[in-house]
């Protein structure tokens, strides 16, 4: 299947969930918008590799799984982030406290990556999906600190 192919199918498969409850995060709900979608395909303003797009888009099928399993391994982090908002036409630089799960689950004897990203007090949404043959050194999640 071609690059074009895989994208079209990878796009049917995010539109159709929507947003789903995550157990491992208490039962909230993780969008799934085009901010994540958008990200599979570049990082920042820098299309990926169409090969690196290729491997993301196909691990999307796992996607909603990984979500809704509530014994997915979870990593968390926080960093400050700056993004610009559009109010009423003028781009506003914004500084905010992002906050980052990564959930992994071993799929088809893979090691699948889930990145779910909060900014302030936002809604969380999905963010990346990666295959992975190690971990970062995230902090683990506990579950008092949700």
């Amino acid at each position: 299947m071609g690059y074009f192919e895989i994208k079209q199918q990878a796009k049917k498969i995010y539109s159709k969930i929507g947003q789903i409850p995550c157990p491992s995060l208490g039962g909230e709900y993780v969008k799934f918008n085009r901010l994540g979608f958008n990200h599979l395909i570049r990082k920042g303003h820098v299309p990926r590799p169409k090969s690196e797009q290729k491997r993301r888009l196909l691990l999307l099928k796992h996607a909603e799984q990984i979500v809704k399993n509530p014994k997915a391994k979870i990593y968390f982090r926080q960093t400050e982030e700056k993004y610009f908002i559009n109010r009423h036409g003028q781009k506003i630089l914004t500084t905010s406290i992002a906050k980052f799960w990564t959930l992994v689950e071993t799929i088809e004897k893979k090691k699948i990556k889930l990145v779910v990203r909060q900014l302030g007090d936002g809604q969380k949404h999905f963010l990346s999906i990666m295959e992975s043959d190690r971990h970062k050194k995230y902090v683990r999640h506990q579950q008092k600190s949700r």
